[in-house]
């Protein structure tokens, strides 16, 4: 699988985009500020408000693609693949940062410094705030963990969906229905924002991600005649404004329904225009591999819970120049949380990792292997 499977390695224009994904939802947010919000309003630089979703689902498919690269990287190698440590690296990687968000964002509301309760908590710790079930409650300081729930409940069919379609291995009736269950919760009780439509957008990217993972270097071999014209399209696909086509509609439910309907394009448009612009030597790719936009796409996670709390309530009646100062205060503390702590759980993740998947591997011919292997298990670990 040539370029695509050096997963182990971190893919600097995949970083990139990180960068750029995370830059959407900061200048979306930024409207929040009550000065920048009427900025916005009065000039042609409002339109970056609307694409804050956008890089939402551009990160859901780079979080599709490259947990696949590694996965099926780990099925090349080994001939197997083990779910527990799969698990072993999201957790350390997803996890601590969200917690140690939460907890701060407890401690400003137990002080009346913003409003935050316990039922805040909850619901974005068990990943539900992409939905609207029983007893979930996920005010603006909880609100973007919207895309960790849709993501981690991904992560739940994802290894039994990978074990089946790589290794043949059917999972347990009862393992897969409860995955299911608990990833049809945003579908059964859906935010209006994200609607129906973004339930199987998000799934959409997430497994293209997977197929651009297996058969993404075809695609790009298939397509390279007219690549840089397929590129162009699909990122006027991706970043065509809203209120264009919401111009064609006749009233609020058609411009509506129009948008629901175009955001499906986004399926094919953003794994094609990801993935072409990763063609090296091309000025985009050089761009996006560049130092400084790489970096910021690794500690893109935290930015991203934190600049959260900085465009809340509290902070909106700030200046311009005060908010912008704040955020970039933000975003040197989120660099400095992942120096100094990401990375390190981050490492031991991957250490116990390694531990798992050396526990889980046994001899050929092992009668062990043998029943796991006939009764469908996904992962031996």
């Amino acid at each position: 699988m040539g370029h695509f499977m050096r997963a182990q390695n971190r893919i600097a224009y995949i970083d990139g985009w990180r960068a750029l994904a995370m830059l959407l939802v900061f200048c979306d947010h930024l409207g929040m500020n009550r000065e920048i919000g009427a900025i916005y309003a009065k000039s042609p630089i409002g339109v970056v408000s609307e694409y804050g979703e956008t890089g939402v689902f551009i990160f859901f498919f780079i979080s599709g693609y490259v947990v696949s690269l590694i996965c099926l990287k780990e099925i090349e190698t080994s001939g197997d693949f083990c779910a527990p440590a799969f698990y072993a690296r999201r957790l350390f990687r997803i996890v601590p940062p969200l917690m140690l968000y939460l907890f701060v964002c407890l401690s400003l509301g137990a002080g009346g410094v913003i409003d935050f309760s316990l039922d805040n908590f909850f619901s974005s710790a068990f990943y539900l705030c992409n939905s609207t079930a029983p007893f979930v409650s996920c005010n603006w300081y909880v609100g973007h963990t919207w895309s960790l729930a849709f993501e981690e409940q991904f992560y739940l069919l994802f290894p039994l969906v990978l074990s089946f379609v790589e290794l043949r291995r059917a999972p347990k009736i009862i393992v897969a229905a409860s995955a299911t269950l608990v990833a049809s919760i945003p579908f059964v009780f859906t935010i209006w924002w994200i609607g129906k439509t973004g339930f199987f957008i998000a799934y959409g990217l997430f497994f293209a991600g997977y197929a651009a993972a297996k058969h993404g270097e075809r695609f790009i071999v298939g397509v390279r005649t007219y690549g840089n014209a397929a590129l162009i399209v699909s990122a006027l696909i991706v970043f065509l404004p809203r209120s264009v086509i919401a111009s064609f509609g006749d009233d609020e439910r058609a411009r509506a329904e129009l948008i629901d309907c175009y955001r499906f394009l986004y399926v094919a448009a953003i794994p094609t225009m990801v993935l072409l612009s990763g063609v090296a030597k091309t000025p985009l790719h050089d761009a996006l591999s560049s130092g400084v936009l790489a970096y910021l796409g690794r500690a893109s996670y935290s930015i991203y819970l934190w600049q959260q709390l900085c465009n809340g309530p509290v902070f909106n009646g700030l200046g311009v120049y005060a908010q912008l100062g704040l955020l970039s205060c933000t975003v040197f503390f989120c660099i400095a949380l992942f120096e100094t702590i990401e990375r390190r759980l981050i490492e031991r993740g991957r250490a116990l990792s390694g531990r798992l998947r050396l526990r889980g591997r046994l001899p050929r011919g092992d009668a062990t292997a043998r029943l796991q292997s006939a009764t469908g298990t996904p992962g031996r670990c």
